[in-house]
């Protein structure tokens, strides 16, 4: 499987960095993960494919920043920082709540570099009481 980008004067293809020998790394977070059966970051080469980071707090503010305190520890662990993330996805449950919060992102994001992103309302998240989850693909340098 290649990695494709359209780009304005055609189709650019690369093998992802497993195709090339690179094997995948993944990391575990907590011994919940292997319970469940998952990994809590994947690394493809110079991509981390870091799973949703469920959060919980009094507010959706709290729950915010303990979504992005908790990720920010893992771009550390990688040497990374925000403005390495390329991608991100939130889940929540309450779509109002979070758009209020969006000052705690653009604290996170103070340099201007926003990821994309996209923001999902659902009826409800794994754990019971959690408010956000949220999800990054971040490019390491």
């Amino acid at each position: 499987m290649r990695a494709c980008w359209l780009l304005v004067s055609g189709l650019l293809c690369v093998p992802p960095a497993h195709a090339a020998g690179v094997p995948l790394e993944r990391h575990m977070l907590g011994s919940w993960e292997a319970d469940i059966g998952y990994a809590g970051v994947v690394r493809d080469g110079d991509t981390l494919h870091v799973s949703g980071v469920p959060c919980r707090g009094q507010d959706m503010q709290a729950a915010v920043q303990a979504c992005y305190g908790a990720l920010a520890k893992i771009l550390q662990r990688f040497g990374a920082d925000s403005s390495q993330v390329l991608k991100e996805t939130a889940y929540t449950t309450d779509m109002d709540a979070l758009v209020k919060a969006i000052p705690a992102r653009k604290a996170l994001f103070a340099d201007g570099r926003y990821p994309a992103a996209s923001w999902v309302q659902v009826s409800g998240l794994f754990n019971a009481g959690d408010m956000l989850e949220i999800e990054w693909t971040v490019r390491l340098e």
